[in-house]
């Protein structure tokens, strides 16, 4: 009869080894090698519409974080830690005696599911490329897709995203609104933006009129003030230098600059001379960098 225990022993120890590997590779690359924290995407996502799915066979790559186990496997669902063999190897002898294993229990958000009891057998059924598991399903209801190919910043930023359409009404005034951000925390930037553009517009009133409302100076900030932005970056063709960005990232950091030039030389700087002076600093090719570089030189020398 095989030795199914010593097997898994040594499974895990190959499991465990290749999960090191991966922290190797993860630490060259900045990123972190765990899974996702349920805890840390409802905190981003404030999830709160759930609902009970009863049993469902679930893809096992699409199982990618846990509850309260996520320090303890990798992102492959590979064990990272020597105290989980016993129970891991426990696992993968039953798995291999065709032994029935208890339902694992999972949280579904959008495509992806989370662990809530059964990170164990989720682990070896990944490492014995099993396709189904049998779970008992909850589910979180989203209002945008949620996938695997995702890490947390990119959710964080399709909520956010979400809420600022929602706040500014551009989800219904502007239903083809193109504002799409790569980092988290930027709306606000332009929340902050389009509430000094609402007492702006206010200012302008004249006695005995309404006031302007937020949703009404979104729209007027859309047509007034980011469109003519987003046109000018069109005109000098910014974006080329940024292939990694978005235009609506490129409008942040450009009025960003805009701000920081206005208090560098005391006087307002032109949007369009804004982005010219942040084009040439801050591009994300080589050649810009190389002209500054010299620039920069060139200057010291004439001191």
């Amino acid at each position: 009869m095989p030795d199914y225990k010593t097997e898994g022993r040594d499974q895990f120890e190959s499991a465990r080894f290749k999960s090191l590997l991966n922290n190797l590779r993860f630490f060259t690359r900045e990123r972190h090698n765990e899974l996702l924290s349920f805890d840390e995407v409802n905190k981003g996502l404030h999830l709160h519409n759930q609902h009970y799915l009863g049993m469902k066979a679930v893809k096992v790559e699409d199982i990618v974080g846990s509850i309260d186990r996520y320090k303890d496997f990798d992102r492959y669902f590979l064990p990272k830690k020597a105290h989980l063999e016993h129970r891991w190897s426990n696992i993968y002898s039953a798995y291999k005696s065709d032994v029935i294993l208890p339902a694992v229990k999972l949280y579904k958000v959008g495509d992806i599911y989370f662990v809530l009891d059964g990170n164990h057998r989720v682990s070896v059924a990944k490492r014995m490329k099993v396709t189904y598991i049998d779970a008992e399903v909850t589910e979180f209801v989203t209002r945008f897709p949620i996938t695997r190919e995702m890490d947390p910043s990119d959710m964080f930023i399709l909520a956010e995203r979400e809420k600022f359409l929602e706040v500014t009404g551009l989800k219904d005034t502007k239903p083809g609104a193109r504002i799409r951000l790569t980092i988290p925390g930027k709306y606000d930037f332009i929340l902050n933006q389009i509430n000094n553009h609402m007492h702006y517009l206010n200012k302008k009133r004249e006695k005995g009129q309404e006031e302007i409302d937020f949703k009404e100076a979104s729209l007027d900030w859309y047509d007034n003030v980011y469109l003519p932005a987003r046109n000018l970056i069109d005109s000098y063709k910014i974006i080329e230098n940024f292939p990694h960005r978005t235009k609506s990232d490129l409008y942040v950091w450009i009025n960003a600059h805009k701000y920081y030039l206005r208090d560098k030389y005391g006087k307002n700087i032109g949007i369009a001379d804004a982005a010219y002076d942040f084009s040439t600093k801050f591009s994300e090719g080589l050649w810009p960098h190389i002209k500054l570089f010299f620039h920069n030189l060139f200057k010291r020398f004439r001191k």
